[in-house]
């Protein structure tokens, strides 16, 4: 497994955690926190007794603040090397997308450049009352991969992502919620309490219902022609096979809660 001490990951019961974890420098990203991302997100996948993932920052600055600007001389200094960062960039954000489990971005602080892919790449995004997001590449010079573009634009739209992207200026926690970017905001005291809820009450459902739905939502993302309905029928149909129907209908019937095995 690819690994670096700017990436940690830990379980907490049905939750996986993923933090990026270089507070000193807001927790940009480097090439080698970028490449320790994905091998943790297929460990979470695999893992049975994991049913959502939390994706957050360490500290209390920032959420992800973009790449690690200062190390791109070393790591983009010619074509060859840019198309290396690029795919080994992309296959992190990709990791977090493509994961078939619930993700929760976990958001406080700045959430710029490559934190706001990650952030898109998550189903649900909670942040702070203090928190900040913006996309400042046309401050920089910088060519951004049309991804995260694509990802944003289906969370605001693409007269905000326009918005966004040309000005590169900041939106605060309220207009991010405005704009659709985030679902909730909350107090910054309160954020690690309200995103584990959060995720809890997700953990309690059926996770091969949640699977279904999350493969149907990630195929119905892709270009019509692409898409692999069948694969995410198959879950669906998976579903009224399982002992969690069982139990389900058991457990409606008794008035009680279910206590779903993912089985």
């Amino acid at each position: 497994m690819t690994t670096s001490k700017h990436i940690l990951s830990r379980k907490t019961g049905a939750i996986g955690w993923l933090i990026f974890n270089h507070p000193e420098k807001h927790n940009a990203v480097s090439l080698e926190m970028s490449a320790a991302v994905a091998p943790i997100m297929a460990d979470f996948d695999a893992d049975p007794d994991i049913r959502v993932v939390i994706v957050t920052g360490a500290g209390d600055r920032s959420f992800i603040a973009g790449s690690n600007i200062s190390n791109f001389d070393a790591v983009r200094a010619n074509p060859e090397e840019n198309s290396k960062y690029q795919a080994i960039s992309q296959g992190s954000y990709d990791a977090v997308y493509q994961c078939s489990k619930p993700t929760v971005a976990m958001i406080k602080g700045y959430c710029m450049g490559g934190g706001m892919d990650y952030a898109a790449s998550c189903d649900i995004r909670i942040c702070s009352d203090d928190s900040v997001f913006a996309i400042p590449a046309v401050k920089l010079g910088l060519g951004y991969g049309y991804q995260g573009q694509i990802r944003l634009n289906r969370l605001i739209g693409s007269s905000r992502a326009r918005d966004l992207y040309f000005t590169g200026r900041r939106y605060d926690a309220a207009e991010a919620l405005a704009a659709g970017l985030v679902h909730e905001v909350v107090p910054a005291a309160g954020l690690e309490e309200r995103v584990r809820q959060y995720a809890e009450s997700i953990a309690e459902n059926a996770p091969l219902t949640i699977k279904a739905l999350k493969r149907v939502f990630l195929e119905l993302e892709k270009a019509p022609e692409e898409r692999d309905m069948g694969a995410a029928h198959a879950l669906i149909g998976a579903c009224y096979d399982s002992e969690d129907y069982r139990e389900g209908k058991a457990a409606f019937a008794e008035k009680r809660k279910p206590r779903f095995s993912g089985r």
